[in-house]
């Protein structure tokens, strides 16, 4: 299980509110500490027994957008202090955490299993596709069984093939040294990986180990795609390919976990604007943001162009994560443009199921605000 979806186990724990936020008793009683406002609030609802994920959706209930990186903060001090029982998240923290301590893991640079057929409306991605499309391109796809902290994909790897993760957990690690490498993200029974390769023909840009025995759908890239992959007959195939491609140039989104891409698309969806329309105001309310696929966009201030954005770079997330909804600038095509919009709900969805990437999503927006400010 996912731990953003693991009902927090807290040990008991004294609070007391007061007006900047609240304090934490030990249990121990040999000392106590001091949260803030939103910390202290987000203690409240998992004290009540609630998941990372049903936490940032009872906000959103509630019309409160979550700040990540308080609620991150929250779980770091929660784990240090020893006041949380899930293993699966005590663990996790230490993985995050554990950037100068060596992974220790084996490789496997041939990997056989048995022919399947598998059902395309259950896999990520291929569903999406016409049924005959999926099924051909599915065609030569075998399971296999990988043991615990078994290295599938190597960072800087030259390959074309596709994996579908099927049964067991794995992570994903971006490579900092040949020693240390950072925790992205932790993917589930369901969650695709190597698209990058099998679709763009891109080196493999992260390490993906397994935690646990896993069984792995291997779909093996076939040198007639490319062509099916330019083709007007394969459109879904074409407009997907889009989309995975301007998202895996997004410094936004590019290192979700594929299961966390295809959330997007499917409650996303895609826009088309002529050149010069006003996709929204500075100053208006919003509650979506895009992704341009296509084309190209103007960012404006009080009159006066501050920037221009291109293909797989985010728009109107800061609305949806840091200034409360009101949108920060004007935004304008610079030409006939195709966009990915995607709704508030569905934005928030994914960073709660991605805890580590909605704390860099967020840091990268207050970033961009900052920015900003500096080119007026």
């Amino acid at each position: 299980m996912k731990i953003e979806r693991e009902t927090l186990q807290l040990k008991p724990i004294k609070t007391q509110k007061h007006a900047g936020g609240g304090t934490v008793f030990l249990p121990s009683g040999l000392g106590s500490f001091e949260l803030n406002t939103l910390q202290f609030s987000y203690l409240e609802v998992f004290k009540s027994g609630s998941s990372i994920e049903g936490l940032v959706q009872f906000f959103l209930g509630q019309g409160w957008l979550v700040s990540f990186r308080e609620l991150y903060s929250l779980l770091q001090f929660l784990v240090h202090e020893r006041l949380i029982s899930n293993q699966n998240v005590i663990d996790y923290f230490k993985k995050v955490n554990s950037d100068d301590s060596p992974l220790v893991f084996s490789s496997i640079d041939v990997m056989s299993g048995r022919q399947v057929k598998p059902d395309p409306t259950t896999l990520p991605f291929f569903r999406s596709l016409e049924p005959s499309l999926a099924s051909y391109l599915l065609q030569k796809a075998e399971v296999f069984t990988v043991p615990q902290n078994i290295r599938i994909t190597h960072s800087g790897q030259n390959s074309r093939d596709l994996f579908v993760l099927l049964k067991g957990q794995a992570s994903i690690y971006k490579v900092i040294s040949e020693t240390r490498r950072q925790l992205v993200a932790t993917l589930g029974s369901g969650a695709l990986f190597g698209e990058r390769g099998f679709l763009l023909n891109q080196p493999r840009n992260a390490d993906v180990i397994t935690n646990s025995s896993s069984e792995v759908l291997r779909v093996h890239h076939l040198p007639e795609y490319d062509n099916l992959i330019k083709s007007d007959k394969a459109q879904a195939l074409q407009h997907r390919f889009w989309v995975m491609q301007a998202l895996l140039s997004s410094p936004f989104f590019k290192d979700l976990p594929t299961d966390s891409l295809d959330a997007l698309i499917f409650t996303g969806r895609l826009v088309q604007a002529p050149a010069n329309q006003v996709l929204f105001r500075e100053g208006q309310s919003g509650n979506t943001c895009y992704i341009v696929i296509q084309g190209s966009v103007v960012i404006s201030q009080k009159g006066q162009n501050i920037n221009v954005l291109n293909q797989g770079t985010c728009f109107g997330e800061i609305s949806l994560l840091v200034s409360g909804g009101v949108r920060t600038a004007t935004v304008t095509t610079q030409r006939d443009t195709v966009l990915l919009e995607i709704e508030q709900n569905a934005f928030y969805k994914t960073l709660a199921q991605n805890l580590v990437l909605a704390k860099v999503i967020e840091t990268l927006a207050a970033q961009r605000i900052a920015r900003d400010q500096q080119a007026k």
